[in-house]
């Protein structure tokens, strides 16, 4: 967000160019999000279990596994940026610019997921503070770096949108440092040691693909649904690109804190099964799905009240303000059902349910959303507004589902 803002107040064109790269660094990190389901999963069920040695051997296996993977797209994503960008609609005033940000932030690729693979999994046993701490720091370095780098300050040279790439680089190796040294010979419940067995075992990695997979293809699936919406709104010009990038800043400071509240039920959600205390998993889902409604209309209150001054941190061209503070009158409403379907999602993924939400998120983000998505964007000429109504159409979906599987209790009896 901050990288958002403080590039559009460089230029309307490197604003819209890294809006537009967002989704396919999303995409990059899709296999992270399953990983992370995955030593959510596992690892909170191993806390509840008293058990540290499996609960390790999950992080060591996860973290090889990761940095594979992570290596393998850096790959494609450097090759293939490009002609990428160039699906997802970036324009000839936007590409370079887009290309040059998404090649400089997949090049940092495997810190950010060995730090989202370890920061997972201290959140599963409760240590949410480390995390807090990691993800403070590195981003007071990247803010730090973006105003060195961006505009040029205190010796560095003007580099625009490379500079805001290398910053976060900068930021993500800083978070990765100071993840590792959280777990390396430390004294908790999940501790690393270069002597440790970093053998692979085919029963561990088993069990956490057994849980990941699941949420990996989903989360793949559903970038693919926000790929194919990236497109229809891309396609509407560099100036909506840019509103509606406005816009979804301003959408994701309710979705960022719901996200901590979905994290954190689905950690204790799966401490609670793994201590076999039903009643207190339910409990436990329940006052978080309660809070998400209550954060969300406060947060949907406040965004409204201060939707041009926050427009104006985004962008300093009047008509994008303009524009992203009239429409999110109407997006902030989606505020309501998204925030109780993640919450909901966080505690099914804490039991284990993957598959149940995978399927869910297929159907709703990949087909119904571009589909509602498209028709009333250009059909039915609705525009910007027709997007965010296919956006409205999933949550609401997602949200029943999500809830009747958490009220039928079918999670509580999954073996992970």
């Amino acid at each position: 967000m901050i990288d958002t803002m403080m590039v559009g107040q460089y230029s309307t064109e490197a604003f819209a160019a890294v809006s537009i790269a967002q989704q396919p660094v999303y995409i990059t990190l899709a296999a992270s999000v399953g990983f992370n389901a995955g030593i959510i999963a596992i690892v909170s069920r191993r806390k509840g279990e008293n058990d540290p040695k499996s609960a390790n051997q999950v992080l060591r296996h996860t973290l090889i596994i990761g940095m594979i993977v992570s290596i393998l797209i850096t790959i494609l994503a450097i090759v293939f940026a490009r002609p990428f960008l160039w699906l997802v609609g970036a324009q000839d005033d936007t590409i370079d610019f887009a290309t040059t940000y998404f090649r400089f932030v997949s090049a940092g690729l495997i810190f950010n997921y060995i730090r989202l693979i370890i920061c997972s999994g201290q959140r599963a046993i409760g240590k949410t503070n480390i995390t807090l701490v990691t993800n403070v720091v590195s981003n007071v370095v990247n803010v730090f770096f973006n105003y060195c780098m961006i505009t040029g300050h205190l010796g560095f040279k003007e580099m625009g949108v490379m500079g805001a790439a290398i910053a976060t680089d900068i930021g993500n190796i800083v978070a990765c440092i100071i993840a590792f040294f959280s777990v390396f010979h430390a004294k908790g419940f999940l501790s690393i040691h270069l002597l440790d067995d970093w053998r692979l075992s085919k029963s561990v990695i088993k069990n956490i693909l057994n849980v990941s997979m699941a949420a990996f293809i989903e989360q793949l699936f559903m970038r693919v649904g926000f790929f194919i919406i990236a497109m229809i709104v891309n396609r509407l010009g560099t100036h909506t690109t840019a509103v509606n990038s406005v816009i979804t800043n301003m959408m994701n400071m309710n979705f960022n804190i719901t996200d901590g509240f979905a994290i954190g039920a689905g950690a204790l959600v799966g401490r609670a099964l793994g201590e076999k205390d039903l009643q207190k998993a339910f409990a436990y889902g329940r006052i978080s799905q309660i809070l998400s409604v209550v954060i969300a209309i406060i947060t949907m209150i406040l965004v409204i009240i201060f939707r041009y001054p926050l427009s104006r941190c985004f962008s300093n061209d009047e008509s994008v303000v303009r524009e992203a503070g009239d429409y999110i009158i109407y997006t902030s409403v989606i505020m309501l059902p998204q925030s109780l379907q993640w919450v909901t999602t966080g505690i099914l993924r804490g039991a284990g349910d993957t598959k149940y939400t995978a399927k869910n998120s297929i159907i709703s983000v990949t087909f119904i959303r571009p589909v509602f998505a498209y028709v009333l964007c250009y059909p039915l000429k609705f525009g910007l507004l027709g997007s965010w109504a296919g956006m409205l159409v999933d949550q609401i979906i997602r949200c029943v589902c999500n809830n009747i599987r958490f009220v039928n209790l079918k999670w509580m009896k999954l073996k992970v």
